[in-house]
């Protein structure tokens, strides 16, 4: 089971000197909510197309990545690359991207 980290300067992640969206956010929420929308369509477009070519070749694995187990080093890997998107999406909403 996986588990939310607590920051260690919650002020520092929050930023509790301003209110969490103002205007001037809006157009970021509304850029991001679409890039992610797009990435999410394509990656989904893409398992489909694998998924039917392995059929059509005779290997159904849907049930398969239906029930998979990671191991540890491979939950770890996927932690990392959550952890990673979440920090990208996180610093394209506040303004902070490249920074």
């Amino acid at each position: 089971m996986n588990t939310i980290a607590t920051p260690t300067n919650p002020k520092a992640y929050n930023h509790p000197d301003r209110p969490t969206l103002v205007d001037a956010d809006v157009g970021r929420v509304g850029s991001a909510v679409l890039a992610l929308t797009r990435e999410l369509w394509v990656l989904t477009d893409r398992v489909a197309v694998m998924e039917e070519l392995l059929t059509q070749n005779g290997i159904n694995i849907a049930e398969q990545i239906e029930t998979f187990q990671p191991s540890a080093k491979m939950q770890e890997k996927l932690d990392a690359r959550g952890k990673h998107m979440v920090e990208m999406i996180v610093a394209a909403l506040a303004g902070t991207e490249g920074a």
